[in-house]
This record gives structure tokens, C-alpha cells and sequence, in this order.
């Protein structure tokens, strides 16, 4: 496999350090041993119009927005806005960097090393947006064509304005998603002869109404900050499947299948920070935040064979509301002193209540599936201290350490009863070390503790697979403790490189097993191992192409899990064994203008179920963009998503009784859904 020589490759040359050179029309960026600042005259040629934009034209910094795990502070992603993390988890780091106009955006500084950036602990690189107050409107407006001939359409609006005491953004945003989706489906026995052909078309549409907004406040009693956030989406798809008996598609069909999909979800949060400053250094923050989201949907399958004549069907409802708050208290000290400690203490409430339904119908007649675990309620209280310390024993060396202790209860009443306790330490470090101002190196090593999916604990069907899953109320969240080293080099002239080799033992993995019930379903099934390499680099090839730069963003993984069913090792569910994404853009700035390419090999990981492998597969990825300011004052943005169309593929192999046992036979699709043409209009007034 050439991707991981690839890879490789283009990260030993970038931190050889003669790679980076400076591109025109741009001045210089001086390196600091963990800080790097990039004034808001740096991002002008690239024309971008929210922070978020501006993100992506940082040299080898790539955007995370954060995990969503276990309350608050570990859900931190890499950037911070105006030294603070946004008092938000639903998507509100995203959000909220498309809220803020570039022309808003001071500057923006790149912190080498958590030890720089307290409140994104644990990341290696942080990106500080720093912000100046003057009023600003945003206007973006994008129509996109999808393969089948429908039209796609979004629109975000965005207001800001702010003085010497408060500031303000808000946003709203609406857009109407089309998928078209078609391909071939085909049915083997276990000896690979193609017992069915299908052929399939499954468009959807998604709708999505948003408004979310930011207020802050800062006075001499400290800064108060409020984010909240609404959001709707309804969706549905239609997926029709024509088969035929034998190994082609001819003749008369002998069977169809319809499979109706309605889903509408809506989401809330609202989020309060304050922070005072008290003496001697020492500065409070105070966090309550909570999310409330509603979701429902219904799923009905209709069979004919012959056409005409239904020989089976049924009817599968969910309805789901969840509810969570936290409240969050941190003292800290983040003066010049060598040694900086941090105290605080965080407490959660999550609750989720669950109805499923599930109706069968074969010929005429009607009958509810027994399905184990139907109406849900699981609540957990968890409550956590914690301490950090960073102490900077010199100019190259520092140290970030601290420990977090857990506890947590989760109750389930309803269709079953059980009732667990957990406990948890946390630990972490992270070892900093300058070898110079532009290269440094990391050690890092933390433990940390998943967030529980609390659908899980309820039964669920999949009427396009025809898979029903038995609700597990004895789950338990998984751990993992993940050993890292990293070097990461900067240069002046607009080059970055970092490269992360590590490793992650996992306990109580969550796989599908055979739950007590006798039913499959998901469980915590063991322990896994995991290795990785992940790598990016931003290569300036000048004065080769003017203007020209190269990303590169790749990762390689690898692990084993002891799988009860087969007594044997595999590879862990939904564990891609590479992912590379190559980028190019060139900016042609006596003529306005910008165009860039983009490709992502094929993309592969399996899921296992009890009795089941599915393997998905993403064919090869092309995208090209050009875009300008010439006109009107506006951005003007053309972008091909899908050149070629990609193909997205699976095989489903079937097993009798498990998959321990006798081979039975599989399942071959493979889909389509085309290329997108999107124009964007966008403009900040």
C-alpha cells in the first residue's frame, strides 16, 4: 500500500526544514518557542469570511472540534476565542467560529503545546482567535445542483456588534439538503451464487432551521458570557428496491420493497460562564450549562412478491427526549510564575426516556415483535474533582499534570431495572520540550472515560438491514489510556509540520455480543489495542507554483480486539485503517482570484455484529474550487464535490448460528449518488 510511504515521505521532508518557503504578496511570521501569531493581514489574500476560514488557511493546523464525552471539560477542542472555550457541546466551537466575520478577527495565535493554553488542555496544537469589537453583518447564500436534477439551498445570516463593555454575535441559518442515491444490490448464497438482484434508488431530503447566538458582558466584577442555541431538522427518504429472481436485471421484476424513513429532531442549549479575576493571579470561572434535544422517528417496510401482492411488512417508532446540565467550577492561577496550579469541580445530571415500538406483518396479519427493553428511562449523576498543575521549569521544558476523580451512578427503570456505581481516575501528563524555537517535542500520556450512548440501553431495529438489536440496560462507559509523542516545526516563511505515533489500550470495548437476554445487542465486550500514526504538513511551493501551497493530513491505524464469539483476535468496529486527505490551492492575487483541488483515497473500516460483517467501503474522492472578490464587492465561490461520482460500497457476510459458526451467504451493494455543482455568494458590510 503506497498511502502510509506517502505520508511519510512528505512529513520526513517537511521537518527537514527545506521545504518552507516564503509565499509572495505575504510577510513573514516569526516563530517563538510555543507561540506564533498570524496578524488578520496575513489571511487578506485568501479572502475568507469567518474565523472558521481563516482556521483552514493556518499551516499545518488542523481543526478539532472537540469530543463528545463524559460533562465538560474533556470535551475541549483546539481553539480557543479570545482565551476562552465556548460554554457550549452541541456543535457550539463550530458554531461558533462561523459566527464570528473575519473582519472581526484580530489575530489569530498558534500555541505549541498545552502547557500555553490552559483552557484546551490536552491538545497539541491550540489556535487563540483574538477578536476586536466593531459592528458587522455576514450574508452567505449558496444554491447547489445534486446528480438527479434537484436543487439544494442555504442561507446564513450573521450580526455582530460590540463596545468597551459588551459585544455581541448572532446567527441564523436554514438550508434544504437533497441526496440522490442509487446502486445495485446483490444477494449470494454460500457457495457465491447470486440468488437476487435489486436495484435500488433512495433519495432523501433534510431540512435545517437554526438560530444561535452569544452575548458578552465585561465589567470590573469580571466577564460574563451567555451562548444559546435552537435548532429543527426534519428529514425523509424513500428508498424503493426492485428485485430480481437469478443473476441479472431482466424481464419483469418479481418483487419490490418500499421503506418509508420520517425523522425530526430539535435541539436547545444554553450556556453561562463568568469569570472574576482575583488576587494575586488567581481567576474564577463559573459554567452552567444545559441541553435539552427531542427526537422522533418512524420507519415502515412493504414487501411484494409478486408485485402487487404484500407477503410481509412492518412498522418501527421511536421517540426519545434527553436532557442534560453541568455545572462547572475552576480556580486557577495564570500569571508568569514557573509553577501555575488549577482546582475545580464538576457536577452532571443525564437523563434519556425511550419508547420503541415494533410491528410485524406477514400475509394479513398483524403482531407486535417482542423486543426486550422497549420504553426506557436512564438517568446518571456523576460528580468529579480535579487538580492540575503546569510548571514551566525552564524556557524549552515545561510539564502539564494533573489527576480527575469520578464517580457516577446509572439508574434504569422501565421495561428493565438495574442500577451500577462507577468510579474513575484520571490521570494525564504531558512533557514539552523546545529543541529550538521552531521545533518541539511532546510526550503525552492520559486516561480518560467514554460517553455513553444512553439509546443503547433501549432496543432498536434497522428496517433498510433487517436487524433488530435488544436494549442492554447493564452498559457501562469504556476507558482508555493513550500514550503519545509528537514533534511539531514551524517555520517564518508560512510552513508547518507536526507528526503523532501513538498507542491506546482500551478496556470494556463497546461491541454488539449476545446480550443475557439471548438477543444481540451492544455490550462492553472486552479489551482492544491501538496504534496509530497521524501526520499533517502545509508545504509552500513557491517559486515553483506562485502562491501555491500543498496539505497534507493523514492518518494510518491499527488495532486487535479478543472477540468472545470467534475466541479469536480481529480488528476493532468502525476502525478505518487510513485516512489521507491531500489538498492544493493556489492564489492568484493580482487577478482576485483562487482555485484549488482536493483528493482523498479510498476509505475502508468493518463493523461487526453478532452474526454479521459489514464492511463499508468510500470510493476515491475528488474536489476542485475556484473562487473571487472581483465583483460586487462579494466572494464568489464554485465548488465540484464528487468528480467522477463516488462510489460508496458494502458487503454484508452472514454467519449461522454467529460468527463462529457456518458461512451462509452475503450481501454485495454498491451506490452512487454523483457530483454537487455549489455556487456560494457571501459578503461582510
Amino acid at each position: 500500500m503506497e498511502y502510509p510511504r506517502i505520508a511519510m515521505l512528505v512529513a520526513t521532508l517537511c521537518l527537514s526544514g527545506g521545504w518552507a518557503l516564503q509565499a509572495a504578496g505575504q510577510e513573514s511570521v516569526p516563530v517563538t518557542a510555543s507561540l506564533q501569531s498570524y496578524p488578520r493581514a496575513y489571511f487578506l489574500p485568501f479572502t475568507p469570511q469567518t474565523a472558521r476560514e481563516m482556521l483552514d488557511r493556518l499551516p499545518g493546523f488542523v481543526f478539532d472540534p472537540g469530543t463528545d464525552v463524559r460533562g465538560f471539560g474533556a470535551t475541549a477542542g483546539n481553539v480557543l476565542i479570545d482565551g476562552a472555550r465556548p460554554s457550549s457541546k452541541s456543535g457550539g466551537l463550530e458554531e461558533a467560529l462561523s459566527r464570528i466575520g473575519a473582519n472581526i478577527v484580530e489575530r489569530i495565535e498558534v500555541i505549541r503545546g498545552s502547557a500555553g493554553a490552559r483552557e484546551a488542555a490536552g491538545q497539541g496544537v491550540v489556535a487563540n482567535i483574538v477578536t476586536r469589537r466593531i459592528e458587522s453583518t455576514r450574508v452567505e447564500l449558496a444554491l447547489e445542483r445534486a446528480a438527479h436534477g434537484k436543487y439544494n439551498t442555504a442561507i446564513d445570516l450573521v450580526y455582530a456588534a460590540g463596545g468597551t463593555v459588551w459585544s455581541t454575535e448572532s446567527q441564523f441559518n436554514a438550508t434544504v439538503k437533497n441526496r440522490p442515491l442509487k446502486g445495485i444490490r446483490k444477494s449470494l448464497d454460500a457457495n457465491a451464487i447470486t440468488t437476487l438482484v435489486v436495484a435500488e434508488n433512495s433519495p432523501s431530503e433534510t431540512e435545517d432551521v437554526g438560530i444561535s447566538s452569544r452575548v458578552k458582558r465585561a465589567s470590573s466584577s469580571g466577564i460574563l458570557t451567555v451562548n444559546g442555541r435552537l435548532y429543527y431538522s426534519p428529514s425523509s427518504a424513500t428508498i424503493e428496491r426492485i428485485g430480481f429472481d437469478g443473476e441479472a436485471i431482466s424481464g419483469d421484476p418479481d418483487q419490490r420493497q418500499i421503506i418509508g424513513v420520517e425523522r425530526k429532531r430539535f435541539d436547545s442549549e444554553l450556556g453561562i460562564d463568568w469569570t472574576y479575576s482575583l488576587r494575586d493571579a488567581w481567576a474564577l470561572k463559573l459554567i452552567s450549562l444545559s441541553r435539552y434535544d427531542e427526537f422522533e422517528s418512524q420507519s415502515s417496510n412493504g414487501v411484494e412478491r409478486p408485485l402487487g401482492t404484500v407477503v410481509a411488512g412492518s412498522l418501527f417508532k421511536r421517540d426519545e427526549t434527553t436532557l442534560e446540565s453541568i455545572l462547572r467550577a475552576t480556580v486557577g492561577r495564570s500569571d508568569g510564575r514557573r509553577l501555575r496550579p488549577e482546582f475545580g469541580s464538576e457536577l452532571t445530571y443525564n437523563r434519556l426516556d425511550s419508547r420503541v415500538g415494533f410491528q410485524s406483518q406477514a400475509g394479513f396479519g398483524a403482531s407486535m415483535l417482542d423486543l426486550p427493553v422497549t420504553t426506557v428511562t436512564v438517568e446518571e449523576i456523576r460528580s468529579e474533582v480535579f487538580a492540575n498543575l503546569r510548571w514551566f521549569y525552564s524556557d524549552e521544558l515545561r510539564l502539564e499534570a494533573g489527576v480527575a476523580a469520578e464517580g457516577s451512578r446509572i439508574s434504569v427503570s422501565g421495561d428493565a431495572n438495574n442500577a451500577q456505581a462507577f468510579f474513575f481516575a484520571k490521570p494525564f501528563a504531558t512533557l514539552i520540550y523546545d529543541l529550538q524555537p521552531a521545533v518541539q517535542l511532546r510526550i503525552d500520556g492520559r486516561r480518560t472515560v467514554g460517553q455513553l450512548d444512553f439509546s443503547d440501553f433501549a432496543a432498536s431495529a434497522s428496517l433498510a438491514d433487517d436487524r433488530q438489536l435488544d436494549g442492554n440496560p447493564d452498559l457501562g462507559p469504556d476507558q482508555t489510556t493513550r500514550l503519545s509523542a509528537s514533534i511539531d516545526l514551524r517555520s517564518d516563511n508560512f510552513g508547518a509540520a507536526n507528526l503523532e505515533i501513538f498507542h491506546e489500550w482500551r478496556e470494556d470495548v463497546l461491541e454488539q455480543v449476545v446480550l443475557p437476554s439471548g438477543g444481540a445487542g451492544l455490550g462492553n465486550a472486552g479489551s482492544a489495542r491501538v496504534w496509530g500514526l497521524r501526520s499533517t504538513a502545509s508545504v509552500a511551493l513557491s517559486p515553483w507554483i506562485p502562491n501555491g501551497r500543498l496539505e497534507l493530513d493523514a492518518t494510518l491505524l491499527d488495532a486487535t480486539f479478543d472477540d468472545p464469539i470467534i475466541a479469536g483476535q480481529r480488528s476493532v468496529s468502525s476502525i478505518d485503517a487510513s485516512d489521507i486527505l491531500v489538498e492544493f490551492r493556489q492564489d492568484l492575487l493580482d487577478k482576485r482570484m483562487s482555485w484549488g483541488v482536493s483528493y482523498r483515497p479510498p476509505l475502508q473500516g468493518p463493523f461487526f455484529f453478532v452474526d454479521e460483517i459489514s464492511t463499508n467501503r468510500d470510493g476515491r474522492y475528488w474536489g476542485l474550487f475556484a473562487e473571487t472578490t472581483r465583483f460586487f464587492g462579494l466572494k464568489m465561490r464554485l465548488n465540484l464535490d464528487g468528480i467522477g461520482k463516488q462510489n460508496f460500497s458494502r458487503r454484508r457476510e452472514f454467519f449461522q448460528p454467529d460468527r463462529s459458526g457456518v458461512f451462509r451467504g452475503s450481501e454485495l451493494i454498491s451506490r452512487n449518488q454523483g457530483m454537487f455543482v455549489r455556487l456560494t455568494f457571501s459578503g461582510q458590510f
